[in-house]
């Protein structure tokens, strides 16, 4: 269920239970087979685009493995969220490259993982894998995965990793074996060598596995079935040294409660560095949200602890679990109710990204005085429409178990949701955060954040930096890649991350940056804040007070600071004290600047100037900052209604803005629409300095016609000393729908026939083919035959026999019918009646054909979603004769001459007199000429409409011995 949020300042207890101490044996100890030690990796053969075939792409099906429980409805307060950006600005990437493509791999989705060693980046999407040298060259690839594991198939999941304790690298992906994982392990360090590789089989389908470097093992944690979850530990030893039969130790985790609408994806501890007690156990971590059930009384994660005997499997046992409180977070659905949270622009089709798994990985550091293990996973932060990430840094030491040292929500006030993270942290505590960012005002783009150890407790300090802004949309189906991978450079300081993104409409692209929080510098200082001044009435004599750190490990003092007024240098003052590595310190400049200019922006800019610093890109800060009028209140924006289909009803809803510094209530607000009687309202709330604030206007507007409607909205403030900010105009169309569904895996029509109509097709998710006419009669019953490349397709046909652009039950032609029902891909062909009504309206309508997988078609022949097609044709309705043929068979042309006067022309066999005549889209006609001039074959007509209504408009052309004309629509401005 949904919750409501509330933000709240308290803060909540953290308490933790002690690991019990019943501790539970292997739910079973099995070995895995030795497929054998593969050739080298570079001496195999690439693939090309195409080329890597054999597992089914994976798409999410309502409901798909999801077990029924209850939703507990409750209220969630927010304690940690993070709403402005960190202001460190950092190095710059050190690498940023292309992984695979789409065309490369052929699959859907990428599920993008990569690792780094000492030379060398490996990287793996579903299907195939890369080697890069460091600075991104190819050195091998693109190989098919499941050919170089030698299991034939490519089976998914891919998972790399590089074990630093031993130098090697670990390549995965699902086995060919029923309900198995395959594992390949590098012979040597080089990873385009060759690989013993092993596949371990489990008890049901070891759905999307993780995996963790520890010192005893390779930890790991599938989702089995779907249903549930089991960890388990792989003998890293054995398979290190290529030995036969491999142990692997499964382990049911005690008191674990699962997401029941999502995957069930525990984090298992994965090693960064070298440095680790060989006496620890190794650990796994899960989230427990209080709104999956009753059963879960509080946010909470539970971590539970695995000791491993490989010599005597019986001895090795999993802990009851420790239980960390949490600060409240909704971890629930975040594939919401099949749309998912992550809107993109142009489209309704939202993405999904995971909701209840832990990502990948959980990073664990070991420092002098304690050890780190930092995790990440997403989180809604207001009623399941923006996404953000929860993440929390856990510490022990030898003395005390694992408890929460910081936590935060990254969840920046810019309408972006940002989630689908993975985390590292560097050997100086700094930790880097890389993620997904989108709107419905921002592709699907990757970036990343980060601290520096020291920084305030629970907050990314660093500089949102891009990695690349992806350019495309995904409008064929809601899923989105199921993980990304933060991997951590040998050096210790260098960050390696790799997700997904649009560089194309519905085509994937990965991406791989390195990058660096710190280098471990002696002599590092920089600017991060300035905190004064502050926009407001400003006057000739301001002071700035700027924060500075050291981000060195050389204490600092006696340095000078540069002070900058839009590009010039103010001052340059020495700061006297001392600043210690790791703090901060303020400084207020004796120089002041002169803001008095009303509406002015300036640029204030300071810069520390130390003699010798490593690192000169953190030095300077700037911001801007605006000498406000005292009254000033304007319009940001009109939010609703947005173009779309089948509109009708709307509320008009805007944000407006104190622009000013006197706070403003009461005043008028007001919106139009085509310029007629505005609709004035009163705002009573109250808008401090800076503020923006929703308002839904109570009268609504119907946009029903189909055509473009211009809003104007504007505020009215008594006294307002800018009126240029005081109003926006935003045009909004009422569009015939286009629903985009996926039909990859062959769901959906290969062919359409039906009189006329013979057309063979591929994979659209929306085809418009209304230029193709099937003409038939009143009363009439006609075959059409349909052909899907999947089976347990369920078809239906409406004909919008009254020309209003919607399909309504009544205009159903063809009722819901299941082709090939549980048959999965092949070719399947059914003819069926179509029965057009004896009223049936003479002329031509369009005709929508749809399908959908597994169930029936839906009554809304609008809904965006599923599995299956749409395709749009035309059927002309009348008693049909040799002349209607040939009209039929003409070409309608509008040419548009500007001012809104057309040429309209019919190039057709047909000998006689043509008629022209114009419809609003209410279907009344407002114009006939039954004189069409007539050269050769080709009849134009010159068609003014500047003196009509802006609006959509139908013209037909036809003979006036026929019942046949065609259609064409014009846009009146």
């Amino acid at each position: 269920m949904k919750k409501n949020y509330v933000l709240f300042t308290l803060s909540l207890l953290c308490f933790a239970t002690v690991f019990g101490q019943d501790k539970l044996p292997p739910e079973k100890v099995i070995t895995g087979k030795f497929i054998g030690k593969t050739i080298p990796l570079r001496d195999f053969p690439t693939v090309e685009p195409g080329d890597v075939r054999g597992k089914a792409i994976e798409v999410l099906v309502p409901n798909d493995s999801r077990t029924e429980m209850e939703f507990v409805e409750t209220t969630t307060i927010i304690n940690d969220l993070q709403t402005e950006k960190g202001k460190i600005v950092t190095k710059a990437p050190e690498q940023n490259f292309i992984g695979v493509s789409q065309s490369e791999s052929g699959f859907l989705p990428p599920d993008p993982t990569g690792a780094v060693g000492p030379n060398h980046y490996v990287h793996s999407v579903n299907s195939l894998v890369k080697i890069f040298d460091k600075t991104g060259n190819l050195e091998v690839g693109p190989v098919s995965l499941g050919s170089f594991l030698g299991i034939g198939s490519n089976a998914g999941d891919p998972i790399i990793m590089y074990d630093q304790l031993a130098d090697r690298w670990v390549v995965s992906e699902f086995g060919s074996l029923n309900n198995s994982l395959a594992i390949g392990v590098s012979e040597t360090n080089d990873p385009g060598g060759a690989y013993n590789v092993y596949q371990y089989q489990f008890s049901g389908f070891p759905d999307y596995p993780k995996y963790g470097l520890w010192h005893d093992g390779y930890y790991g944690t599938v989702n089995l079935n779907g249903q549930t979850t089991q960890a388990f530990v792989m003998e890293r030893d054995e398979m290190l040294s290529g030995g036969p039969s491999p142990q692997i130790q499964i382990f049911n985790l005690p008191q674990i409660v699962v997401n029941p609408n999502q995957v069930k994806s525990p984090g298992a501890v994965s090693l960064l560095g070298t440095s680790v007690d060989t006496s620890a156990p190794g650990y796994i971590v899960y989230l427990q949200d209080d709104g999956w059930t009753s059963q879960i009384t509080f946010d909470h994660l539970k971590i539970w602890e695995i000791d491993v005997d490989w010599s005597n499997p019986n001895n090795s046992t999993v802990s009851q679990p420790l239980e960390l409180a949490t600060d409240p977070f909704d971890a629930g659905e975040l594939f919401g109710d099949g749309n998912g949270a992550i809107r993109q622009p142009g489209t309704s089709q939202r993405l999904a990204g995971h909701g209840g798994i832990i990502s990948f990985p959980t990073h664990y550091r070991s420092f002098a005085n304690h050890n780190s293990w930092l995790l990440t996973f997403n989180t809604f932060i207001d009623q399941n429409e923006t996404g953000g990430i929860r993440w929390i840094e856990l510490r022990n030491d030898s003395s005390n178990d694992w408890s929460i040292f910081q936590q935060g929500t990254y969840s920046i006030a810019d309408g972006h949701s940002r989630l689908m993270s993975s985390a590292a942290m560097d050997a100086a505590g700094n930790i880097a955060m890389g993620y997904t960012t989108a709107s419905e005002n921002l592709p699907v783009s990757l970036r990343y954040t980060g601290r520096f150890d020291g920084d305030p407790l629970g907050q990314m300090t660093v500089a949102e930096e891009i990695i690349i802004d992806g350019p495309g949309v995904r409008t064929n189906t809601n899923r989105y890649g199921d993980y990304s991978h933060m991997s951590m450079d040998p050096n210790n300081f260098s960050f390696w991350f790799t997700s997904d993104y649009f560089h194309a409409n519905n085509q994937w692209r990965t991406q791989i940056a390195a990058f660096s929080l710190s280098g471990g510098f002696a002599a590092d200082l920089g600017a991060i804040s300035i905190d004064q001044p502050e926009d407001g009435l400003l006057t000739a004599n301001e002071q700035v007070e700027v924060t500075i750190r050291n981000f060195g490990t050389d204490a600092q003092s006696g340095f000078p600071l540069d002070l900058f007024l839009d590009g010039s240098l103010v001052a340059t003052e020495i700061f006297s004290g001392t600043v210690q590595p790791n703090e901060t310190a303020s400084y207020t400049f004796n120089e002041t600047l002169d803001l008095s200019t009303q509406s002015q922006t300036y640029t204030i800019e300071v810069a520390t100037d130390l003699s010798g610093d490593e690192f000169g890109d953190n030095d300077r800060v700037s911001k801007d900052v605006t000498s406000l009028f005292a009254e000033d209140l304007g319009t940001l924006a009109i939010t609703s209604p947005a173009t779309g289909n089948s509109l009708g009803m709307q509320t008009v809803t805007i944000d407006v803005k104190n622009f000013g510094a006197n706070s403003q209530s009461n005043f008028d607000v007001q919106y139009s629409v085509d310029g007629g009687t505005p609709v004035v309202e009163t705002f009573t709330g109250t808008l401090n300095s800076g503020e923006v604030a929703s308002f839904d206007f109570a009268q609504q507007i119907n946009f029903d016609e189909l055509k473009e409607y211009e809003i104007t909205a504007s505020t009215s403030l008594s006294g307002d000393q800018q009126p240029s900010n005081d109003s926006v105009t935003i045009t909004v169309e009422n569009l015939l729908c286009q629903p985009d569904l996926f039909c990859v895996l062959g769901d959906g029509f290969q062919l359409v026939s039906i009189a006329e109509i013979n057309n063979v097709s591929d994979c659209e998710g929306y085809a418009d083919f209304t230029n193709q006419i099937a003409n038939l009669d009143q009363g009439s019953t006609n075959e059409i035959t349909l052909t899907t490349g999947y089976g347990s397709q369920n078809v239906k046909v409406w004909i919008d026999f009254n020309d209003d652009f919607t399909f309504s039950n009544t205009e159903v032609v063809v009722p819901n019918f299941e082709i090939a029902p549980g048959q999965g891909q092949g070719s399947y062909t059914e003819t069926l009646e179509l029965v057009i009504p004896s009223n049936a309206p003479i002329g031509e309508h369009i005709m929508r054909v749809r399908s959908n997988r597994d169930g029936q078609v839906s009554p809304d022949s609008c809904k965006d979603d599923g599995l299956g097609e749409v395709e749009d044709y035309t059927v002309n309705i009348g008693n049909l004769g040799v002349n209607d043929f040939e009209i039929s068979n003409s070409e309608m042309i509008v040419t548009t001459l500007g001012d809104n006067k057309y040429d309209v022309t019919l190039t057709s066999e047909f000998d006689g007199t043509v008629y022209l005549t114009v419809f609003n889209t209410l279907g009344q006609q407002i114009g006939m000429n039954k004189s069409v001039s007539r050269d050769g074959n080709t009849y134009k007509a010159s068609l003014d409409m500047s003196k009509v209504s802006s609006g959509v408009y139908i013209l037909k052309m036809g003979g006036i011995s026929t019942t046949s004309y065609k259609t064409a629509r014009i846009i009146v401005e």
